[in-house]
């Protein structure tokens, strides 16, 4: 009976060991967005967020471009960069080449990186004034 259940237990643990990136590394990531001063407005891909600070939750499967605007200061923009995640490389170790070929199509094989953005925001430059003829 004790051999049975070392068995089993051995099993479950291979199997969670040969598990693919989705289930432990799902398909978002929470990244963390903030701006001194505060309030300012988040576009990501061309789509509004809300204000910062504020954690979003974007797909892992792409390349994220972030835009920070707040009247008086210069807008701030950078981009969120996918990474192959070590949880991906973790299925190469055990040979569970379905679990890799998943995380491909399902984007969890990556990590945004950075993961989290925190901002100083510069004031904007007055422009100079226009020459009268």
């Amino acid at each position: 009976m004790k051999r049975f259940r070392l068995t089993i237990v051995l099993m479950n643990i291979a199997l969670f060991l040969s598990n693919c990136s989705t289930v432990l590394n799902t398909t978002t990531q929470d990244v963390e967005i903030k701006s001194v001063p505060a309030n300012a407005k988040i576009t990501i891909d061309g789509k509004k967020f809300g204000t910062t600070p504020q954690v979003v939750n974007i797909d892992r499967g792409s390349n994220h471009i972030i835009k920070l605007d707040l009247d008086g200061y210069e807008t701030y923009e950078t981009q969120l960069t996918k990474k192959i995640s070590i949880w991906f490389w973790g299925n190469a170790l055990n040979g569970f080449l379905p679990g890799m070929v998943i995380d491909m199509f399902t984007g969890s094989m990556y990590n945004l990186l950075p993961e989290g953005i925190s901002v100083e925001l510069q004031a904007a430059k007055p422009e100079p004034p226009k020459k009268s003829r």
